[in-house]
């Protein structure tokens, strides 16, 4: 009793102490915490993007790496160097400092002069400046890859395009200059800041329009304003300044992947992947412009890939899909899960926004959609039947048969629950519709294919990663079953399941850094990707190497059952991967599955990936904060997993039409405070689905008006709402003495002689020709 009323009267403090507004940094302030300081002689890439259909590649501390402004009409402007009264500030010099930015870099020099390049967004154009403690003549010399003619004329330099190149570059500056050699502009009079603008155009005369209307301007400054608002809309600060740095730098870099070559889309990742690939696309949705709160850009993609759907007459079998890739010289449809992610996500952005128009266009897709795939891919059970390599582990060998480097055929897991989500969806968005026959029928589907899953899938200990031709059960330990626990709303399989999945797999697939492909103890296991003296890259791409947007999927299934304080190490270290692996500020690809020497980690595949900071990014607001609106419904909801070392955080969510959430919460000794205020024009009801300490989840909901604040208490089993009690409800059991404890998996030393497939040259080529893989 005595301790009841302790916690009671904690509970009372805590609600007591009033709302606050969730104060962000001001814009300088926030760049400087998220600056990625070079240390000294590093060469480290890093990377920023147009919006549009470019980006740039440069190095630090160089002049001669880094590909430059890279776009498909031809790479012009590589680098460039900066000058002080006739004298270059060489940033490869000792006492010169260097910090990667957003849209660029910053270069500081011992004698006060300093150096900046920005790339800006939606303007096919960069600005440079270089500025000096007290007035000095100050000159900029562009660093071109190809370069034609160059003229001129109305403060303006034309250079016309050069071998390779389709494109003209202008050149402009916000004061005065000088054309000298080797294309260097100079100040007329001494100043202390000298900027130019290399835009580019088609022709000459749009390139000059572009430069002259942005050196007229602060295009840099005006760019920082443009970054600062994007990163800011939704907004997280937990107080640990690493994490919260590498959370906006993952923010960063997947806006950076935001463009508009071929219509509204996102590109998958650099340097290869510069094309609108449908799974990869809305994979990385959520995590790149939901919750960052960019509604508009998100029905945006949404809509261009709609405008793609194969809707050819007649009919082949790929009738009603998105494509898997849009790029200039092909459109293809070879994916079985592209349109099923699309439908998912659509969903997901009407929760976030409440767009029932847009819910008519996507039910529009729908219907083609469920008309091919059911005539064409299910089986007499309901099951979604593919090819080999049309799931995400899609590397085929490069050979007469493009035999499949890990066949996954015809049913693969993941593939079934986001069918049995697609027809969810589709029996929603036809009811909403009022065609209540095909919402009868899709929904009686999905409940088939879910009856079926378990009986085929599921033998009450594990879930198979696929089945076989054969009907057989592949029961090779594989990530792809987590993505059960993932879907972000309702359940394919009952609890107990997902839970069997997480404790299997985590100890035995999830490293400090990342979660393995493979078992490092299945015979098919690769323990580095590049590994030439053995084999061909893609043999070992999706056995054995690690990928970033998986941990997305895995911090997902272990938050959902109040794992968070083993997620969150892993998270973490993701953090520092971003922040000082590979691509500053942007994580790879991929990693080797097992360290090299003294436990360092090699990324592979491309140098930055879309949907590895975008899962970074979600897992931030969907996983520890547990922001899941459904505006659908007018409700908030939250499912938290908030990691023990946050001792507080404030957080900013938006949701529908300009609106938004604020969030401060604390942890104090015995109990937690929640104060939420809502910032719109609608009461909307919060439901929040909590963790007890033996992790079992209860759930309370009340009403927020607009404006006003409300204070939640959680305090051993007491719930204050504003100081009153709140009767909370059961909203998921615990699973925590069947999951048991959960430790990371320990990888082995990277030894040839102990993996099957390094004994000898190409030996999974040769299984997979020899038609032996199982």
């Amino acid at each position: 009793m005595r301790r009841s009323l302790l916690a009671l009267a904690l509970a009372l403090a805590l609600a007591s102490n009033g709302a606050h507004a969730v104060e962000k940094p001001g814009i300088d302030a926030f760049f400087a915490s998220m600056a990625i300081d070079a240390a000294p002689s590093q060469q480290a890439r890093f990377v920023a993007g147009d919006n549009l259909a470019g980006y740039f590649d440069g190095v630090t501390r160089s002049y001669d790496k880094g590909e430059g402004y890279v776009v498909k009409s031809g790479t012009v402007f590589r680098n460039y160097m900066g000058f002080t009264d006739g004298v270059q500030n060489d940033r490869t010099a000792a006492g010169a400092t260097e910090a990667v930015l957003p849209w660029g870099h910053r270069v500081r020099y011992a004698n006060g002069a300093a150096e900046e390049l920005a790339l800006l967004s939606k303007q096919h154009a960069l600005a440079l400046r270089v500025t000096a403690k007290k007035p000095a003549t100050l000159a900029l010399r562009p660093l071109l890859k190809t370069a034609g003619a160059i003229t001129q004329a109305d403060h303006l330099v034309i250079v016309a395009p050069g071998t390779g190149a389709t494109q003209f570059m202008a050149l402009a500056a916000d004061r005065p200059f000088t054309l000298g050699q080797d294309l260097t502009l100079s100040t007329r009079a001494p100043a202390r800041s000298f900027t130019v603008v290399a835009a580019f155009g088609a022709s000459a005369d749009e390139a000059a329009g572009r430069a002259r209307a942005l050196a007229q301007v602060d295009a840099i400054g005006n760019e920082r304003r443009v970054t600062y608002e994007a990163l800011t809309r939704s907004y997280l600060a937990t107080g640990d300044k690493e994490y919260d740095k590498a959370l906006n730098w993952a923010k960063a870099s997947a806006r950076m992947f935001v463009v508009n070559e071929y219509g509204a889309g996102m590109w998958a990742g650099l340097p290869w992947f510069r094309e609108n690939w449908g799974r990869d696309t809305f994979i990385a949705l959520p995590g790149t412009l939901l919750v960052s709160g960019e509604f508009l850009d998100a029905k945006a993609v949404l809509a261009n890939f709609a405008r793609y759907q194969n809707l050819r007459e007649p009919r082949d079998k790929d009738y009603g899909r998105i494509p898997n890739r849009v790029s200039p010289d092909e459109i293809i449809y070879n994916t079985v899960d592209g349109t099923p992610w699309m439908l998912r996500e659509a969903m997901e952005y009407i929760r976030y926004t409440g767009d029932r128009d847009f819910a008519r266009q996507m039910y529009a897709l729908a219907v083609p959609y469920f008309d091919g795939a059911i005539a064409n891919y299910t089986d007499p059970d309901g099951l979604l039947r593919h090819a080999a390599s049309d799931t995400w582990m899609d590397a085929r060998i490069e050979n007469p048969t493009h035999q499949p480097w890990s066949d996954r055929g015809p049913h693969a897991v993941e593939i079934q629950a986001l069918w049995h989500t697609a027809l969810q969806v589709g029996a929603t968005l036809a009811t909403w519709a009022g065609d209540d026959a095909r919402a009868r029928t899709w929904a009686e589907l999905s409940h088939k294919v879910q009856a079926t899953f378990l009986q085929r899938f599921w033998d009450g200990q594990t879930v198979a990663d696929r089945l076989r031709a054969d009907g057989s059960r592949d029961n090779k330990l594989r990530p792809n079953a987590l993505m059960l626990s993932s879907i972000p709303f309702d359940d394919f399989v009952p609890d107990g399941v997902q839970a069997a999945v997480l404790k299997r797999t985590v100890p035995e697939l999830l490293y400090p850094y990342g979660i393995a492909s493979l078992s490092q103890d299945d015979v098919y296991f690769h323990p580095r990707h590049e590994n030439p003296g053995f084999h061909h890259k893609d043999a070992a791409y999706h056995n054995g190497t690690i990928w970033g947007w998986n941990a997305g999927f895995t911090v997902t299934a272990l938050n959902r059952f109040g794992y968070q304080d083993l997620s969150w190490p892993l998270t973490q270290n993701l953090g520092r991967q971003i922040l000082g692996l590979g691509t500053l500020g942007s994580m790879s690809e991929n990693l080797d599955a097992l360290p090299h020497e003294d436990g360092r980690l090699r990324p592979t595949g491309t140098f930055a990936q879309s949907w590895s900071v975008a899962e970074y990014a979600r897992n931030a607001y969907q996983d520890y904060v547990g922001f899941r609106p459904d505006l659908t419904t007018d409700t908030l909801a939250f499912e938290p997993a908030v990691p023990g070392q946050w001792t507080r955080f404030a957080a900013v969510l938006p949701f529908g039409a300009d609106e938004h959430v604020e969030v401060d919460f604390k942890r104090a000794k015995g109990g937690e405070r929640w104060t939420f205020t809502l910032a719109g024009k609608t009461a909307r009801t919060v439901r929040i689905a909590y963790l007890e300490a033996d992790k079992r989840r209860s759930q309370v909901a009340f009403t927020l008006a607009p404006g006003k604040a409300a204070t939640l208490a959680l305090s051993g089993k007491r719930v204050l709402l504003d100081g009153r009690a709140l009767k909370s409800e059961p909203a998921r059991a615990s699973y925590a003495a069947q999951i048991g404890t959960l430790r990371f998996a320990q990888p082995k030393v990277y030894r040839p002689q102990d993996f099957p497939m390094l004994q000898g040259r190409d030996v999974l080529r040769g299984i997979v020709e020899r038609n032996e893989y199982r």
